[in-house]
């Protein structure tokens, strides 16, 4: 150890208060961390999906940090403005394209899973400029994604405080709330179109108690949350699967291919005969 090193460690050392209490001590968050995460960088217009070739869908969170380079987003048929030093947060299960896009960029994307948090929260809306400890815990993240320093552990402990800084309104609830959210979208996902008596039921409470505590922890109703859910899976099974619209009707539990489409419509701007089956 350098005699530099060495002096800011007994520096600090000195710094270190008498804990009050020998048991208690600085504890890890009790939220799932990001996982799976993955970095790349768009440079030209060419490299994003244009409204031309349209809009899509994907199950991954994505954080868009713009570098350089200017356009717009598309979230769910709305523009959201695209500026250097601008950072958008992207949920899973989305429509999403880019429009009036500078021919050069240097956007970086961060995709990653987070389990525990639902993509239809009002929290993520909007873009946001990072302050000084959020570009730290930015660049903290990428040099732990990349050699020599990669360690996946670090690096979504960084995502995580990177989120918290940017979305402060979505601070880790009690363990419960991603307990019951995980629930719910599983549920979801076993039995689409399953009416609430019956999810309140799998679940082992109430219905009521179901629809107040889920509203509370996850900021939305219950019955919107299932509606866009079944909704969105189902623009999924249409593009990935390539179902038929006939087909992920009958699988998302619609009477009828009518009702089934006046929904889609309502929800993601476009009927369901539209989805092509590309990738994201």
């Amino acid at each position: 150890m350098t005699n530099r090193k060495h002096d800011d460690l007994s520096r600090l050392a000195a710094s270190v208060p008498t804990p009050s209490d020998y048991f208690q001590g600085l504890r890890r968050r009790g939220e799932a961390a990001p996982d799976n995460i993955l970095l790349f960088v768009r440079r030209r217009r060419e490299e994003l999906r244009t409204r031309r070739e349209g809009d899509a869908f994907h199950e991954r969170w994505v954080l868009l940090v713009v570098l350089a380079g200017s356009g717009e987003l598309r979230l769910d048929r709305q523009p959201v403005r695209l500026e250097p030093g601008t950072i958008m947060l992207v949920p899973p299960l989305h429509l999403h394209g880019y429009v009036n896009v500078t021919a050069r960029i240097r956007w970086l994307f961060i995709t990653f899973e987070w389990p525990g948090h639902t993509a239809m929260s009002e929290n993520w809306r909007g873009t946001r400029r990072p302050d000084a400890r959020a570009r730290r815990r930015l660049a903290a993240l990428v040099r732990h994604y990349l050699p020599p320093e990669r360690n996946g552990v670090v690096a979504a402990a960084q995502l995580l405080e990177l989120l918290r800084r940017l979305y402060p309104t979505t601070e880790p609830a009690p363990a419960s709330t991603h307990s019951l959210l995980a629930a719910v979208q599983a549920a979801a996902k076993i039995a689409p179109g399953e009416t609430l008596p019956r999810l309140a039921k799998r679940l082992g409470i109430s219905e009521s108690h179901l629809r107040a505590r889920f509203r509370r922890e996850a900021g939305l109703s219950l019955g919107r949350y299932l509606r866009e859910a079944r909704l969105r899976e189902a623009a999924l099974w249409l593009r990935e699967e390539g179902l038929s619209v006939k087909a992920a009707a009958e699988r998302a539990k619609y009477p009828d291919i009518f009702t089934f489409s006046r929904a889609f419509r309502r929800v993601l701007g476009r009927p369901p005969s539209s989805m092509r089956n590309t990738k994201p």
